[in-house]
């Protein structure tokens, strides 16, 4: 419940709820603190600067089930310019909180009692850690100061004005935010996270909508028409009509100097409307930045995009190459040292491609900080093409320090041009850019369906084929060389006997002769011919194909299979060639191996039918080699072959594709400074 007491200036009602310290009078601006039973004035506060918030004092909403009322709030001037809004919300439990709204983003924090000992804002770095022991590691966002400005209605908090307060932001995954506060000793440690607003579902109170529109204004330097679309955030202005520098504080321009602005090269004009990414956006600011590496200046051009629905976004432009950044939540980075060369972040694995010094040098129309030409932030650049996570960090000029992650996305110049309906093509970019998508890599990508399905048609067609061709043995005959010429045998023996007379061939026995080894085979003499036919053989099922195959021992020789299939219904004969043929020996020292004693020779499939297999084998000098050989023929064989080439074909083409991919990565990083050492390739 509330207490009610009257200004002691001018003895309007002020009200002051459990944990109120300071209220402010609505009508005479009087700051007054309670005192026991007493209200003491402490001072006035200044206007509020209008900031277009959509929030206003007396608005109700609820959180985690508790309802809450807007019951003061804050502003807070930044050491770069601008103010940011602490709305004090006091819940229907008796706790209170902070909603701290800044650039369109809100933070919800409660104050919490630490469960260590914090770290003394000395000891914090932005982009470093900051251990609160049992309460985690947190991303130091910034470390700085903040000076009271004004406020309205109830305050929890002793504030003073003109007064100074250091703090540190935190953050962490997940838009966990986290804010030290060393305006006390021990320092306030509020503990909380970044919210959309449509989940407070705020409503009524006096709030006022958000501008929306554009405010006209003469340049005060030259008198020119300036447009101002974003005249509640704008802090600084630069006139595209004389290169003045211009301040927008408190939605009033006043000069400040003029700038010796560099030639621009403008593609989007101030006020260009587009639509990019399916969200209507306009151009309200250009800034030319440029880094020197080796002595050679590298300019790019960056326009400041004001969107509706989710604040500032940057279109980057550098030789040509176009990007969309938006701001990402240092909570959501690891923590990058110096060293680092890549990082795992936001579902990706990035790579440190370059730190650069980026200095501005050119400033066109409006910006929500203050901007001077000649600012410089230390840029660190790891991409995952096409995307690129950049880490800024800025020195305040008044002390501290804040780090600011960036994620940006490549564009193809043809988006662009589409999106702000631009005349003309757009100019091909030059070189290759940092993030640049790699082609190659992509038509592979687009390759890969077609390549998935072709292998899958390919494994389809080997199932149906190994269903189907059962491999079926029509025929299987060891032939006996010495039986099909009439008295080659005796030739044989009386030869050897001839050569060396101890020896005497042993009487035949069945299948247990073997000539000796080797047969004395003059190479004057031809060898005789054998002629071998087989009794008909039956084929029922004409459309296997057929395999004939020759095994034959042969050992530093060969023989050879003259074969024929022929129909005795047509007459009609397919013919084939077989060869058995096996060398080895030894040269320099070193064994060495040719031919094969096996091979086999595939047929077209032939009419269902009754056929003879002619067989005519043939062998160099008057004796074979071997005693026999083995004739194999068989129907419906899987042939592997087919399938294989038919496998290679599919695989080589991400293979080719893979050189030129490799070629394009290797000159992507010849720009780095951190390309590989080792070769000129490169990869994301």
């Amino acid at each position: 419940m509330s207490t009610l007491a009257s200004c002691p200036s001018c003895g309007a009602a002020l009200s002051f709820r459990p944990g109120t310290m300071v209220a402010v009078c609505s009508y005479c601006k009087a700051l007054s603190a309670r005192k026991d039973r007493d209200l003491e004035q402490i001072g006035k506060v200044a206007d509020l600067v209008d900031t277009g918030s959509p929030l206003g004092l007396g608005s109700s909403g609820t959180y985690a089930g508790r309802s809450f009322s807007l019951a003061g709030r804050t502003q807070l001037k930044h050491p770069l310019g601008g103010v940011w809004d602490e709305w004090y919300i006091a819940l229907d439990d008796g706790r209170w909180g902070w909603l701290a709204e800044a650039q369109g983003r809100f933070y919800l924090t409660f104050t919490q009692a630490p469960h260590g000992t914090l770290p003394a804002a000395d000891s914090l770095q932005a982009g470093g850690l900051a251990d609160l022991g049992p309460d985690g590691l947190w991303t130091v966002g910034e470390v700085s100061e903040a000076t009271f400005h004004s406020a309205e209605g109830e305050i929890p908090w002793a504030v003073e004005p003109g007064a100074t307060y250091r703090f540190a932001d935190l953050s962490g995954k997940n838009g966990a935010f986290a804010t030290l506060d060393y305006s006390e000793a021990p320092p306030l440690f509020f503990l909380g996270r970044e919210i959309p607003l449509a989940d407070l579902h705020i409503q009524g109170g006096v709030r006022k909508p958000a501008k929306v529109g554009t405010q006209g204004l003469n340049c005060p330097k030259c008198g020119g028409a300036l447009a101002l679309h974003a005249p509640d955030q704008s802090l600084r202005v630069g006139c595209p009509s004389c290169g003045s520098l211009l301040s927008a504080e408190n939605g009033k321009l006043a000069f400040l100097k003029t700038l010796k602005q560099p030639h621009q090269e403008v593609v989007i004009a101030l006020g260009a409307e587009g639509t990019l990414k399916g969200e209507k956006v306009t151009c309200i600011g250009q800034l030319r930045r440029t880094c020197t590496l080796e002595g050679i200046a590298y300019p790019w051009t960056e326009y400041l995009l004001l969107n509706g629905q989710h604040g500032f976004q940057w279109l980057v432009e550098s030789e040509g190459h176009w990007s969309l950044a938006t701001a990402v939540s240092p909570g959501e980075v690891p923590v990058a040292s110096g060293s680092q060369k890549n990082l795992s972040a936001l579902g990706h694995n990035w790579r440190r491609f370059q730190d650069v010094r980026a200095t501005v040098e050119g400033v066109w129309g409006e910006f929500y900080w203050l901007v001077e030409q000649g600012e410089q932030v230390l840029v660190s650049e790891f991409v995952a093409p096409p995307r690129s996570l950049t880490l800024e960090r800025q020195t305040h000029k008044g002390g501290g320090e804040e780090v600011n992650w960036s994620l940006s996305t490549y564009l193809e110049p043809g988006e662009v041009w589409t999106a702000f309906k631009l005349e003309g093509s757009p100019p091909p970019p030059r070189g290759i850019g940092s993030f640049q998508p790699n082609p190659h890599k992509t038509a592979l990508a687009k390759s890969a369906l077609w390549i998935v399905g072709a292998l899958a048609a390919l494994l389809l067609m080997v199932m149906f084929e190994s269903t189907t061709h059962r491999n079926e043995e029509l025929f299987r005959r060891r032939i006996d060389l010495f039986e099909l010429t009439p008295g080659l045998r005796e030739a044989a023996a009386e030869a050897s006997l001839k050569q060396n007379p101890a020896t005497r061939l042993a009487p035949r026995k069945p299948g247990a002769y073997t000539p000796p080894r080797p047969f004395p085979a003059p190479q004057s003499v031809d060898a005789p011919e054998a002629v071998f036919f087989s009794a008909p053989i039956v084929i029922r099922d004409g459309h296997k194909n057929l395999a004939v195959t020759l095994s034959a021992p042969v050992n530093n020789s060969w023989i050879e299979l003259e074969g024929a299939l022929v129909s005795e219904t047509t007459g009609v004969a397919e013919l084939f060639l077989l060869e058995s043929s096996y060398y080895h020996g030894v040269d320099g020292g070193e064994s060495w191996a040719e031919g094969g004693q096996t091979e086999t020779v595939f047929l077209s499939a032939v009419p269902p039918g009754s056929y003879v297999l002619r067989l005519a084998p043939s062998w160099q000098g008057k004796f074979p080699p071997v005693a026999a050989i083995d004739v194999q023929l068989r129907q419906g064989v899987m042939r592997w072959l087919y399938p294989g080439l038919a496998l290679l074909a599919i695989l080589l083409v991400p293979l080719v594709m893979i050189f030129p991919m490799a070629a394009f990565e290797g000159r992507r990083w010849q720009e780095s400074m951190y390309a590989p050492k080792s070769s000129s390739g490169g990869g994301d």
